[in-house]
């Protein structure tokens, strides 16, 4: 009986969260049904409704606890689920205007959803007698055990489609994708937003005695720290961060000096700690013990100097290779975690929540142009290569001229602007800029010189790059293929919309060859009429085949291949599928690659 009152309380309590949250739940149902959609057609990009859909169901989230909070009238919900509303229409457009759902797009659209998760649990805390921390302990509850719920829902459903499928009778291919976008699209938010209380608000005038007691009972319920958290917060995480903290500060009071500020080591470093002290410090704010009580009086203070270190560290960079909106970022983190860091020292528990409205004005800052992370950066990455080609004299009428004898250190950042600039898509920005500067030799070509990248601590090189020399390798023998297709990948594609597949025939037969970004690579597949995969290629292949295992291809100086070094063969029953890569450059994140496709349908 207890089990089955169990269920039928979460069964309550899924209902009157979609009462709570009606114009959430049909937003998350548009963004299941679209996802539903993308499944049965993977050619189509359906990621801007998506998108859309979720910030229209944070949105009206926010709204929702805006109304709980300060409002009691249903014209004035009405009127704040209908500014959600207007908002999520707003952002369609803004991407709907940009060429391609980019990385800046991408970014921006993350960083508005951290916003408004951040606005979800503050606003509740607003004048209210719930602190912020206790609004946070009770998302981070409500978000884990969703996540517990979600992948055993998820790993259940999925063990029982693929039983079925193996055991009894066939099953389509897409069922397991569509079971899980439901999990994932409708059940998981709902589940999550379950666990939200009854936090305090205006309407309270109105309640009883009786129901102002038990919603004081849930609020209590949800925001108390489990026991076991307690203990794991008390005497195993406080203790770590402390050694974590002596680690840190040794490293850099030992190796303090005029390189270290400009490592890369350091940067992430500091930033991870202060995301672990501040996230720590939340969670423990509430603990009443000596390690959690030590923890809140001297770790704030430690937090102040260590992300001034971070800042510090991080603006240095910027006078070497300039600003990325990376570093704009990892800057703008470093002031929120100084100003954080005050706040815990200096005011009282209450007034934690500032924390909060200083994360939401920061992130607002950053998306919104011209102060922007992206304009800036774009601006700063600009006029760095125009500064540095005039320079050296590599400028003239509104044209680059080639000049190899540039300095190292200049070459380094041409490189890196280059590099940047071509990443983000902005080259078509700059006149005097060719567009595939990375294709093949063309940066050569251009700038008088192979690419120069940073050293990395061990001494090797960030860039790598190999080549196809056609001039020790002047025939190719294609008799034993039926077609021969020319195709190019690079990184910056992977924000871009997807491209047509290509039309192949043979023996009256039709069949499309398909790039597709899968993960952080792309997949080269053949399909047939009924567009059933005959054959796949992981391009992840080229990279891990021709540069891993290739030191030469370090420094920028490339690495020579002949055909049989080139060529990466993939077979089965029905194709046999050759990869003759032409080139292929890697620097950190950015890849691009140019190769041929030779097909043998069996």
């Amino acid at each position: 009986m207890k089990v089955i009152d169990s269920l039928r309380n979460k069964m309550e309590g899924l209902i009157q969260a979609a009462n709570r949250y009606p114009l959430t739940m049909l937003f998350l149902i548009a963004t299941a049904v679209v996802n539903a959609i993308s499944i049965n057609n993977e050619r189509e990009d359906y990621s801007r409704y998506i998108f859309t859909f979720l910030i229209g169901a944070l949105l009206s989230a926010v709204s929702q606890h805006i109304f709980e909070r300060f409002f009691t009238k249903m014209s004035e919900r009405i009127m704040l689920l209908g500014g959600a509303v207007l908002l999520s229409v707003a952002y369609y457009f803004a991407i709907q205007s940009a060429s391609v759902f980019s990385t800046e797009i991408g970014t921006k659209t993350g960083v508005t959803m951290f916003a408004l998760v951040m606005a979800f649990i503050w606003i509740p805390t607003i004048k209210s007698k719930i602190a912020f921390h206790e609004s946070f302990m009770s998302t981070f509850k409500a978000f884990f055990i969703t996540v517990l719920f979600t992948a055993v829902i998820a790993g259940g459903v999925s063990a029982i489609i693929f039983a079925t499928d193996s055991l009894l009778f066939s099953v389509n291919n897409n069922a397991i994708p569509h079971a899980l976008s439901i999990v994932f699209c409708l059940f998981a938010p709902i589940f999550f937003l379950s666990f939200m209380p009854p936090y305090p608000g205006k309407r309270d005038s109105n309640l009883t005695i009786e129901e102002l007691t038990l919603q004081e009972e849930k609020v209590e319920k949800a925001i108390s720290s489990p026991k076991n958290l307690r203990i794991l917060m008390s005497y195993i995480i406080i203790p770590l961060t402390a050694v974590y903290t002596v680690i840190l500060l040794a490293y850099v009071i030992l190796n303090i000096r005029d390189n270290f500020w400009t490592k890369n080591l350091l940067e992430p470093l500091l930033v991870s700690y202060a995301i672990t002290v501040i996230l720590v410090y939340l969670l423990a704010s509430d603990l009443e013990n000596k390690f959690a009580s030590l923890f809140r009086k001297v770790f704030p203070k430690v937090l102040v100097p260590i992300v001034l270190f971070q800042t510090i560290a991080s603006i240095l960079k910027i006078q070497e290779m300039g600003i990325t909106y990376g570093r704009y970022y990892v800057i703008l983190f470093g002031i929120f975690a100084t100003i954080a860091g005050l706040i815990f020292s200096f005011l009282p528990i209450k007034k934690h929540g500032i924390i909060a409205a200083v994360l939401i004005v920061f992130s607002a800052i950053s998306i919104i142009p011209p102060i922007d992370a992206f304009t800036v950066s774009r601006v700063n990455q600009i006029n760095l290569l125009e500064k540095t080609l005039l320079v050296n004299n590599m400028i003239e009428n509104d044209t680059i001229v080639p000049n190899s004898a540039v300095s190292k250190e200049d070459k380094k950042i041409i490189t890196h602007t280059v590099s940047y600039i071509d990443s983000m898509n902005y080259a078509n920005e700059i006149d005097w800029l060719p567009d595939n500067v990375f294709y093949y030799d063309n940066f050569k070509k251009t700038f008088g010189f192979e690419e120069v990248y940073e050293q990395l601590s061990n001494g090797t090189a960030q860039g790598q790059s190999a080549y196809l020399d056609w001039n020790q390798n002047p025939v190719l023998n294609v008799e034993d293929y039926d077609h021969m297709v020319h195709m190019n990948i690079y990184s910056s594609q992977a924000g871009m919309d997807a491209e047509q597949p290509i039309p192949i025939e043979k023996d009256g037969m039709s069949y499309m060859l398909t790039k597709q970004l899968v993960g952080d690579y792309f997949a080269i597949s053949l399909m047939d009429e009924n567009e059933e995969e005959l054959i796949q290629f992981d391009t992840m292949e080229i990279s891990n085949k021709l540069l891993e295992n290739n030191p030469e291809g370090y420094e920028g100086k490339g690495n020579t291949l002949t055909v049989e070094k080139a060529t990466i063969i993939q077979e089965n029953d029905r194709v046999k599928m050759s990869i003759l890569v032409n080139s292929v450059d890697a620097y950190d994140a950015q890849y691009s690659a140019d190769f041929y496709v030779l097909l043998k349908i069996k």
